[in-house]
């Protein structure tokens, strides 16, 4: 069974939507514009728990002086689940599955900000954030992800401040992430443990102030990829 809830272009300056749910195979797609979005769990004690779970959120906020954005999900856990999540916008295609389009630029202006814990293993989640010249800071990432064979894919660019901390357990990880823009100040605090098979590639491209930590142990006997590049 395939349950799907699709809210096309909603519109109210204090969207919201609260979510628990336990069971497999769930599609769920959510497109938010104007103004403040906000996408969480039903409370501190709720949950997502699935398997094979395609989940598609888009928030776009367009002003009125907005600074929120936000989505938070406290804990989901489960296999093979995917998340592909676009604020302030863009996509087309940050690697597809099956492409869901988006762009937008009638100047953003969101706060942004994403936090998730997952717990699982062949999970694939894909992040966009986007602001331009109506910049309210924005770009926050935070993701603490435990399980095995994992894909990560992250851009933060335009205008504004991007700040990205991620922390993956375990092994056979694959993860890329990409901030530039003006209004400076990419960092990115990452720590990956497992001892087989983890790859990288971190980009901090214009313009100027560019800082990371890493912490990575791999201790396979082939190694693991590690591509770092700062700057144009």
């Amino acid at each position: 069974m395939v349950s799907l809830l699709l809210s096309p272009f909603a519109k109210a300056d204090d969207n919201s939507i609260n979510i628990e749910q336990s069971g497999d195979n769930l599609l769920l797609g959510i497109e938010q514009q104007g103004h403040s979005n906000e996408i969480k769990m039903l409370d501190s004690n709720s949950y997502i728990t699935a398997s094979s779970l395609s989940l598609y959120l888009v928030q776009i906020n367009g002003n009125p002086n907005a600074n929120p954005n936000t989505i938070i999900f406290d804990e989901v856990s489960g296999i093979g689940n995917q998340m592909k999540l676009c604020q302030g916008c863009a996509w087309n295609t940050l690697d597809s599955d099956t492409d869901l389009t988006w762009y937008y630029d009638s100047f953003e202006g969101g706060g942004h900000e994403i936090d998730i814990t997952m717990y699982g293993d062949y999970n694939q989640l894909a992040v966009q954030q986007t602001n331009q010249s109506n910049s309210t800071d924005g770009h926050d990432f935070d993701l603490h992800l435990a399980g095995d064979s994992n894909e990560v894919k992250i851009k933060q660019q335009s205008d504004g401040e991007k700040t990205i901390d991620l922390t993956i357990y375990n092994d056979y990880n694959d993860v890329y992430i990409r901030q530039k823009g003006n209004g400076a100040t990419h960092t990115a605090s990452i720590t990956l443990d497992g001892s087989y098979g983890t790859d990288l590639i971190l980009k901090q491209l214009g313009t100027t102030t560019q800082s990371y930590s890493l912490t990575q142990n791999c201790i396979t006997v082939s190694g693991c990829t590690i591509s770092v590049q700062q700057g144009e």
